[in-house]
């Protein structure tokens, strides 16, 4: 296979997640050194119900926190494409990664126990449904969060952050997933990403001078994507390189 865009860190595959993510776990395998892994990912809720792949059945009005109900180009984002497409990529990522930070909708009980709960905390609201106002975008975490050793934080962020329309239906804040690479990765490690979208995973990779790995079936938006990658700065403070000590002369 040849990659959609390769440039410095960042690699995006155009095509389906279930058969590109074996792929790309087996072919690291196979490596002297293989990197760790680390899936970060806003995979589709399963969110319509029939009827509303229709876009004129939909929210087309958009929303700040890229949280609109609005149709993908050819996936149908129902309960049961969710539970057959999704929730396969999603544990196969989950099993072979070091750790995991998966943004989640209505079905948390569909997908695998996590090893703690966190998301965003959106005080202005994210949306409505039956009980009201929608506050709170949950993560589900999975391993243990890096460097704990050096002590704990927390796993939930306070947020007013929007995202900016750039033609993807439903496209996170940048400040989210900067947020959440922060504290589900360490310098050295790789980002996947097998629910790319846009790219915003990437994008905010890049910036912190991470290398990722992104995978999406629909071509426009991997499109998208490389615009925006192509337009991102390098990350102003690179990974400092360990010192070596010199040995003392006898």
């Amino acid at each position: 296979m040849k990659p959609y865009y390769q440039k410095a860190n960042v690699t995006i595959w155009c095509g389906d997640s279930r058969v590109i993510l074996p792929e790309i776990i087996a072919s690291r395998l196979e490596r002297p050194v293989p990197e760790d892994f680390v899936l970060i990912t806003d995979p589709p809720y399963g969110v319509l119900e029939p009827g509303d792949f229709n876009p004129r059945v939909c929210d087309d009005r958009g929303g700040p926190h890229g949280l609109a109900r609005k149709p993908y180009a050819t996936y149908q984002d129902t309960y049961e494409n969710f539970v057959s497409t999704v929730i396969p990529v999603l544990n196969l990522g989950i099993k072979n990664c070091i750790r995991a930070a998966v943004f989640t909708g209505p079905h948390i009980t569909e997908q695998e126990k996590p090893a703690a709960l966190g998301g965003i905390y959106c005080p202005s609201g994210s949306g409505r449904h039956q009980w009201g106002y929608k506050t709170l975008l949950p993560v589900l975490f999975y391993g243990t969060a890096p460097n704990l050793d050096k002590g704990a934080r927390s796993n939930v962020m306070q947020s007013a952050a929007v995202a900016h329309k750039n033609g993807h239906p439903c496209p996170k804040p940048l400040d989210w997933m900067l947020w959440l690479i922060r504290i589900a990765s360490k310098e050295g490690e790789v980002i996947i990403d097998p629910f790319n979208g846009s790219g915003t995973t990437l994008v905010a990779a890049k910036l912190l001078g991470r290398a990722a790995v992104g995978i999406d079936l629909e071509e426009r938006y991997c499109e998208i994507a490389v615009k925006r990658l192509d337009k991102t700065p390098k990350p102003l403070f690179l990974p400092e390189k360990p010192k070596i000590p010199r040995k003392r002369l006898l």
